[in-house]
């Protein structure tokens, strides 16, 4: 009961930085009815089996809806919005997916999906709100205009949460898998890995205080190398 209230400890901190920046972006925009809805329709995709008599009304009805008014009405904003929806539930669909998965390689897959996506779409409700225009149309000139990325500049209390929650990611993931992992791949390569992860995180949680952390990231970098080399040459010697 312990060991499975700590990993579901470690699995909520891995969560907690695209929750946060989630959070973030949702009160940078204006939630009109169909963007909630495709908000949901999506979201409603992970309803319990008992439930899934829902999920094809939550789906079909607003994309539905929004074609006939656009076709009969000329009026392309509710189709805008629920496509607005879509986009605003991709992070969250991804930090579902990190309670629900199966693997190592599914955790990572879905951790690193849910943190790029939820600043993604951070980046695209902060112009949003600027330029007061439509989430989805926001996005595609920020495709269209390259240079718009450029202006964006990302609180720096990010890192930190980002230097947190992977720490938290890699904690989870070595008490979860570590014992495969080093059966399949060797010791050696996993506690590299491990290492290198939690001094790229910790690393990132440094620069928030201190200007020296490029000169920090390679002396950590060239201590795991050392570490790494000697570590491999000791259990090679080992095993012979």
């Amino acid at each position: 009961m312990k060991v499975r209230l700590i990993n579901m400890a470690l699995l909520g901190a891995t969560m907690l930085t695209p929750l946060i920046i989630s959070a973030d972006y949702m009160a940078r925009i204006v939630l009109t009815p169909f963007l909630m809805l495709g908000l949901l329709s999506l979201l409603s995709t992970y309803l319990p089996p008992r439930y899934q008599f829902a999920v094809i009304p939550l789906i079909y009805a607003p994309a539905i809806t929004s074609l006939a008014i656009l076709v009969l009405d000329k009026q392309p904003e509710y189709l805008i919005d629920l496509a607005s929806g879509y986009l605003v539930s991709l992070p969250l669909i991804a930090a579902v997916g990190i309670l629900r998965s199966q693997n190592l390689r599914a955790l990572l897959s879905t951790y690193i999906a849910s943190l790029t996506s939820s600043y993604f779409l951070w980046a695209i409700a902060v112009q949003a709100g600027a330029s007061k225009e439509r989430l989805f149309l926001v996005m595609i000139n920020l495709f269209l205009n390259r240079q718009g990325w450029g202006e964006i500049s990302p609180p720096q209390y990010f890192a930190g949460l980002a230097a947190f929650s992977s720490i938290a990611m890699v904690t989870y993931a070595w008490r979860e898998y570590g014992s495969a992992l080093r059966h399949d791949l060797g010791e050696a390569f996993i506690v590299t890995a491990t290492l290198a992860s939690l001094a790229v995180a910790l690393v990132v949680a440094y620069s928030l205080f201190f200007s020296d952390s490029v000169a920090l990231g390679l002396l950590i970098t060239g201590a795991i190398s050392f570490y790494t080399l000697l570590r491999a040459g000791v259990l090679e010697k080992w095993r012979g």
